[in-house]
């Protein structure tokens, strides 16, 4: 019976050993799939995170991220480093080129006809999609993961903020804010060096023209009229870049009394404006306006002074760094007994200094005609 009951005990005491060795072991196997599982779980959020636009969060984690005041006022978190970005200003894209040579540049609002010069001069404009917009498709530009998009409104803050995209509006409406947005975006992309030499450049021109107009009285200021399509009385008013480059050239803007870019007037309007100047942003309207004997009773048509505004990377007239090319030729038109300047030579070194980019004296010809690049 002893031995009996000893080999009992060596038994239950086996079996004990086996059952703790076997508790041990499934403790063990269920911490490793619980932990395995919480892996895949993140990868799976992670993926979901990055395919839904949240991955700009994910990525400023890890960056670091830092809060800036846009040109609206509004505090806004951005990674501390910004690789990927989406611009829809049409104008802010000539900026962008300049600072960074739109090398960061994933989704933008211009297309290579509307701006064929952007993607002449800066050919890193050909990698970005074309979205914004009546195109703007929001999981296009999600797919493409920009840390933050620039704007000059606040129509897709709303949704951009929903799949974790920061919108940075850039906006402005003369030339200090101008200086204060292009300062905004070389710090926010790293590049204030340029931003500042860009911003000094500026700075000097509007001091020249300050000081060679400043003896003259509002009547040897002519009175000018600019649209982006006159022939089609769409007109320029105040509150705008358009209305300061013309004060600043030595001018009189004849629609300073409508509010805004782009308004529509009637002909009646601007026969009693009855400019000294026109100048409009279509450069086949020249001729039409010039031919139409309904426009014949101007003193600018009369005097043969309607002209069409430059357009290089950018329109010259309307938001782009070529603004400071504007309040040149523009005082030089104005006032050329105040101002000789060598445009074309003033143009080629814009374009070498602040677009890294070599234009030709034709090229730069074509560019005051508005015209489009000749590509081979």
């Amino acid at each position: 019976m002893k031995r009996n009951g000893r080999i009992f005990l060596l038994i239950a005491a086996a079996a004990m050993l086996f059952a703790s060795a076997c508790g041990k072991s499934g403790g063990e196997s269920g911490d490793k799939t619980s932990a395995a599982g919480t892996e895949k779980a993140g990868d799976a959020a992670s993926e979901k995170s990055s395919e839904n636009g949240a991955g700009s969060t994910a990525a400023e984690s890890e960056k670091g991220s830092r809060t800036v005041t846009d040109m609206a006022g509004n505090q806004v978190t951005v990674p501390e480093k910004i690789e990927r970005y989406a611009d829809a200003w049409y104008a802010h894209n000539e900026v962008i080129c300049m600072l960074d040579q739109a090398k960061g540049l994933v989704a933008t609002s211009q297309t290579k006809k509307k701006g064929p010069w952007m993607y002449y001069v800066q050919p890193n404009m050909n990698n970005a999609l074309s979205t914004f917009g009546d195109q703007f498709n929001l999981e296009e530009l999600v797919a493409k993961k920009p840390d933050l998009v620039f704007d000059s409104k606040e129509d897709y803050r709303e949704q951009l903020n929903a799949v974790g995209i920061p919108l940075v509006n850039v906006m402005f409406k003369n030339y200090d804010e101008m200086k204060r947005s292009v300062s905004l975006t070389g710090e926010i992309l790293g590049e204030e060096q340029m931003a500042s030499d860009y911003c000094a450049y500026l700075d000097g021109v509007l001091a020249e023209l300050k000081e060679k107009l400043s003896s003259l009285s509002e009547e040897q200021k002519p009175k000018v009229l600019h649209g982006n399509s006159v022939y089609s009385f769409s007109v320029d008013g105040s509150d705008t870049i358009i209305d300061a480059w013309i004060s600043a050239a030595g001018g009189r803007n004849v629609a300073s009394s409508v509010n805004g870019n782009m308004q529509t007037v009637t002909l009646e309007q601007i026969l009693e404006w009855d400019p000294d100047y026109i100048i409009t942003g279509t450069s086949d309207e020249v001729e039409k306006i010039r031919k139409d004997p309904n426009w014949s009773g101007l003193r600018a048509v009369q005097e043969g002074k309607v002209y069409a505004n430059p357009k290089g990377v950018f329109s010259w007239d309307r938001y782009g760094v070529e603004e400071a090319l504007q309040l040149q030729w523009a005082a030089s038109l104005l006032h050329p007994d105040l101002f000789q300047t060598d445009i074309k030579a003033k143009i080629r070194e814009f374009y070498q200094k602040f677009l890294n980019f070599d234009l030709t004296e034709e090229q730069a010809e074509l560019i005051l005609q508005a015209k489009p690049p000749e590509e081979n």
